[in-house]
């Protein structure tokens, strides 16, 4: 007989990401919003992750109150492809952040440690991923509690839900699995990396859902059914496919069946930022709260910080237009500054950032930010967030021209301060925003087709010029508009504000009351569907 839960009040997160404990991108900041509005919905909440190394930090012992789990010792084994023996050996800390238990899996050998504890939390992923799927297996063995519900985050997160999920399914008990794809993986690898010999997946059969039905598959059958893929073989182990847009659903489903749609879920991202805290960033760093003081002083700040970074910005920038992300092709930031060359000298961008280690594109965004001197800044290391939201906060527009783009939250977090976003048709982008050219009344920002210069350009244009008559009052500069459906905005100008239907845009769909009811329905929905697992024969 398999126990399913009748309701959910324990939940475990995993992830490789999560608060100020180690985040990188858009996966940190989501999940540890999960937690914060689980913590307040009165959920238990453990979080579950490598430790990157962040336990020999004694900086983060001192903030995180990190005190080992003296209980948790788990050594063993692996056969490599090779047939040789790799020993491991895993321990654990503990952390509480806000209220919420944060246990960190650690090596107890250098050779574990080599993995578990590389402060890069990407470094050598196959093999961190690895592990922590041990330490999974190893905790599921160990403790004496079951949760009601385990919510893995992306591939690295994925092994180590399923191995959870099957071990207590083998134990009697129907625990649901969601599986979240915050950004498609595509990792692959032979059986032999997931299997028992390496990761510690067991090949038993199990209840899987195909369409319709629960039948049980052997975990190796299924592995091959995904074709080795990592985020394919979790989202058919799991009760609840989810993912943070409607857009990226419809790729993911592309590529894995639509089959799937029956067991899907759609979690948006959420933000906490707030104008009245960039406003007061803004005061603190640039001298005013006001918009149009604060970009000049903007541009002094931007030539004169330490920051490593490239290019400069001439006096004459009189509208900023802000970008932020990680420094890949992805971001499409390349095309921005090609875009900027085709806009007025007043125009110019600041790029907020973050290094990868992608040296052949920084160093292409290096040579394009040459091309428009005195008109672009682009940071070469990441700077504080209250800078980065004083910098939203006061700019005529913020940029998200994105290759891909499961989401992007930070189109999100730069309308919750009041600039309008410009985003490329792209993945979940178009969901971010509404678009001003069709709804001149309630836009927050603009939809562009990608790769597209001309358009952005114009758009920047634009929105640039509306947010400078938003802030300054001052009507000239509306006739300098490029496109027919400025004009039209710029007729209602006297009953619209953009700044105002963003922040409200926001309000009304991406704070935290609104990703509460979103994981709420999504548990339910997992409980429901584990349920039916328990009940098949």
């Amino acid at each position: 007989m398999i126990i399913a839960p009748s309701s959910i009040k324990n939940i475990w997160l995993l992830t490789f990401e999560f608060g100020d404990i180690a985040t990188l991108g858009g996966l940190g900041k989501a999940v540890t919003l999960y937690a914060k509005v689980l913590k307040d919905l009165g959920y238990n909440v453990e979080v579950f992750m490598p430790s990157h190394g962040r336990h020999l930090s004694e900086e983060h012992r001192k903030k995180l109150n990190l005190k080992p789990v003296t209980w948790f010792h788990a050594c063993g084994n692996r056969i490599g492809i090779d047939k040789n023996v790799y020993k491991y050996c895993i321990g654990a800390e503990k952390a509480e952040v806000n209220g919420i238990t944060v246990v960190l899996f650690k090596g107890l050998d250098e050779t574990t440690g080599r993995f578990l504890d590389n402060w890069h939390i990407y470094a050598y992923a196959e093999e961190k991923a690895c592990l922590y799927a041990r330490a999974i297996m190893h905790w599921v063995n160990m403790v004496n509690e079951v949760p009601e519900l385990i919510h893995a985050n992306d591939w690295t997160s994925a092994i180590a839900g399923v191995i959870a999920k099957i071990i207590f399914e083998s134990k009697g008990y129907a625990v649901p699995l969601v599986y979240s794809i915050h950004l498609l993986s595509y990792r692959a690898f032979p059986w032999h990396y997931a299997s028992c010999k390496w990761c510690g997946v067991p090949d038993i059969c199990h209840r899987v859902w195909i369409p319709n039905r629960h039948e049980l598959l052997c975990t190796e059958d299924v592995w091959n059914l995904a074709l080795g893929n990592v985020d394919h073989f979790a989202a058919m182990e799991a009760d609840i496919l989810a993912t943070n847009s409607w857009g990226y659903l419809r790729e993911i489903l592309d590529k894995y069946g639509h089959w799937m749609s029956e067991k899907s879920f759609v979690i948006h991202n959420v933000t906490d930022w707030k104008e009245d805290e960039a406003r007061k960033y803004a005061t603190e760093i640039f001298g005013s709260s006001n918009r149009v003081e604060a970009r000049k002083s903007l541009v002094n700040w931007v030539n004169t910080v330490t920051f490593s970074k490239v290019g400069y910005l001439n006096s004459s920038c009189k509208y900023i237009i802000v970008a932020a992300g990680r420094l890949t092709s992805s971001k499409g930031f390349d095309i921005l500054l090609k875009a900027l060359k085709y806009t007025s000298q007043e125009m110019c961008t600041i790029i907020f950032g973050l290094p990868i280690g992608d040296f052949g594109y920084e160093h292409y965004i290096m040579t394009l930010a040459g091309e428009v001197p005195g008109r672009a800044v682009v940071f070469l290391e990441p700077v504080p967030q209250r800078v980065l939201k004083a910098s939203c906060y006061c700019a005529n527009a913020f940029a998200v021209p994105s290759r891909y783009e499961p989401f992007g939250l930070v189109s999100i977090e730069a309308q919750a301060v009041g600039t309008p976003a410009i985003v490329s048709n792209v993945g979940g982008l178009p969901e971010t925003v509404i678009d001003l050219r069709w709804n001149h009344v309630n836009g927050t920002g603009v939809v562009v087709p990608s790769e597209d210069v001309h358009t952005l350009a114009e758009v920047l244009e634009d929105i640039s010029r509306l947010t400078q008559f938003i802030d300054t009052g001052n009507s000239s500069v509306l006739s300098q508009l490029r496109s027919s459906w400025g004009y039209e905005v710029a007729k209602m100008s006297k009953e619209i504000n953009i700044r105002y239907n963003a922040i409200t845009w926001v309000d009304k769909n991406f704070r935290e009351h609104n990703l509460a009811d979103l994981l709420k329905s999504c548990y339910e929905k997992a409980r429901l569907y584990a349920y039916y697992r328990a009940v098949t024969k």
